[in-house]
Formats: C-alpha cells, structure tokens, sequence
C-alpha cells in the first residue's frame, strides 16, 4: 500500500510543500536508552554523518579499523537524504590507543567516542529528535492550523523507507514466499519486515476508515502510552475509552506471525475486525507464519512529542520527537502534500 492511499485521520491536507531540497532540511539527533558506562572493552561512536546511509559507514569503519563487517552495530538505521547524528559501536581492548580521528571519512565526521561495556544493539534507542524544514509552503495558515490536530496524534504508519523503491522490498516479500529464497540474511530480514509493516498499515488505515481510531470495541488489545505493556480490553469500556482520549492507552494492530499468547490476542468484535481487514493479503500473513516470525503488537497512534513551528517567509521549521521505530513522515503527511526531493517523488497525491 503506497502512502498515497492509506487514510488520512484529519483528511487530506490542502497545503503543498517540498522538503530535504538540502540535507540541512532534514536533521535528525538520537538519543540511546542509557548512558555510556565510560569503561570496558566496546567503543561508542557518536557519527554525524550528511549524503550517506548508515551501512555504508558501517562497512567504512570496519575498514579503517581493520575489523570485520559484523563487528560494526548500530542502534537505528537512518535516511542518507539527511543530516544525521547517530551511534555506532566497535570492539576495541581496553589498553589500545584509540586512533578515532583516523576513522573520519568521506561524508561522516566522529563528534565524540565513549568506551562502554558491552556492544550496542539494534534498537537500543529511547527517541529522534527531528528538525523538518518545509519549503514553498503555499498556505502557511492550513499548516499552522493543522499542528493543533496533529498534536493529538497521527496513524503510526510505516513509512514509504521501509518498502524500498518502488515497493521493491515488498515485491521481494512475495516472491520469497512463493519459494524464490533470499541467501542473504539482512536481505531476507528487510523483505521480511516490509510485509509485516504493509499488513500493519493495512490494518491502521482500514481501522481509520472504519471511524475506530481513537475508539475502543470489544476485544481489543490496547498498549500503555510510553510502554510495550498490553492488555486486552474484554470489559471496563467506558472508563478504557477515556483513558484512550486522554492519551493513556492507544490501540493497537497486529504485527502478524506466529499466535501470540492468548493474553495479547485480540477477541469479539476485534478480532473479527481485524481478521477482516486482513483476510485480502491471506498469502503474506501465511508467509510470514511460514517464517516464524512471532506475532506481536504496535500502536496505531503516533503522539509527535515536544512538536513546534517557526514560519518565516514560505518556510516552516518543524521540531519534535519520536519514540524509536516510528517514522517523520507519518507526521508529515498529516500536516501537507509534500513533495520529496531527497527521494524524487510526491506524497499526498492519488
């Protein structure tokens, strides 16, 4: 499903812009789930990095470092159309000189290094802080009034990043479950993943369309606000919905695979909802079953934090932040048509 017919929860916005005209249009700070110890045997990498993707510097550290590949992690892979500042991981003995500012190359430049104790893992991050320039904005006034709502929250899409140019990655999906095998392990996790999001946003947009975004039924499984804590909604509706308007609770919607426990299962009307909307793409949820993906849960709502707007002329400066996992442009498509020129193609549009 392309971004352009998913739904919108506020509508279809009326104001047109562009973004990522420049890397400096597009910048974005992580923030790790927990401090660096400051001793043992891994290096922190702290790496802003402008024109390149966070593979690429990872195969340029291993290379200046004389290590292998796999010795390089990272805690989030991040957009090349875009000035990022992210961390990266190496092993190196306690005892080593730590030659960093030979590792600088073209393209990315090391801010500091901070010795901790163990390797840094994929995901291991608490937030990203965004700073989003629109140009060319063509109602300034449309796109201030529509923070107000987006404020409140937007669809927690997947964005279009995740399926690859063109949908290739999902193409892929389809071809890999039709028995054409993917060797390559990070490959196959990638197609493995655009699935999985496609079905999710299939599910966030039906639900919308359906008018139960922020509403409740029976049976459904819904998440703590700041917290991968779950729990099924089977009774206590009325006091549930309430906490979901006041931004406590948020729906969910299946990141389909193997059952999950009974607990984290929808029931009643939920789970004939939701087996609804998913039963045209029978073919990708019997894949990835077939792959032993375990089944989990993601929130359908994104609530943008710390969100604010400068305009100056015909260009708005957008900041805020986002828990990990959870793309920019989800926030973006509720508060413009924008057209990418990072990426050479419009989102909005039919």
């Amino acid at each position: 499903m392309a971004a352009s017919t998913q739904a919108w929860l506020y509508g279809r916005p009326q104001a047109r812009a562009s973004i990522r005209s420049q890397p400096d249009d597009f910048v974005v700070d992580e923030e790790l789930n927990f401090s660096p110890s400051g001793a043992g045997e891994h290096l922190l990498l702290q790496i802003e990095k402008i024109g390149q993707n966070t593979q690429y510097v990872a195969r340029q550290l291993a290379e200046r470092t004389g290590l292998k590949n796999r010795d390089i992690s990272f805690a989030g892979r991040k957009d090349r159309h875009a000035i990022t500042r992210q961390w990266f991981c190496l092993p190196w003995p306690i005892k080593a000189e730590v030659p960093w500012q030979s590792w600088h190359g073209e393209g990315y430049r090391i801010i500091q290094v901070q010795r901790h104790h163990r390797k840094l893992r994929l995901g291991a991050l608490k937030r990203n802080y965004f700073q989003i320039r629109l140009r060319q904005v063509d109602d300034i006034t449309a796109v201030l009034k529509r923070l107000a709502q987006v404020q409140q929250g937007v669809p927690n899409y997947y964005g279009e990043q995740r399926f690859g140019i063109d949908g290739g990655n999902l193409i892929k999906a389809k071809a890999l479950f039709a028995g054409h095998g993917i060797a390559d392990r990070q490959l196959r996790g990638l197609v493995l993943s655009a699935a999985r999001s496609f079905l999710f946003n299939q599910q966030v947009s039906a639900r919308i369309a359906a008018g139960y975004f922020n509403t409740l039924v029976l049976g459904d499984i819904v998440q703590l606000d700041g917290s991968g804590s779950i729990f099924r909604a089977d009774e206590g509706l009325e006091a549930l919905q309430l906490r979901i308007e006041q931004g406590d609770l948020h729906p969910t919607a299946a990141l389909c695979g193997l059952p999950a426990a009974e607990k984290s299962q929808p029931q009643h009307q939920a789970a004939q909802l939701e087996a609804a909307w998913l039963a045209e793409h029978g073919g990708l949820v019997q894949g990835l079953i077939d792959f032993r993906l375990k089944a989990e849960r993601r929130s359908i709502r994104l609530v943008p934090q710390q969100l604010s707007a400068t305009q100056q002329d015909d260009t708005i400066l957008l900041q805020f932040a986002l828990p990990t996992g959870c793309f920019a442009t989800s926030v973006l498509r509720e508060l413009v048509q924008y057209t990418d020129a990072g990426a050479s193609q419009q989102y909005g549009e039919d």
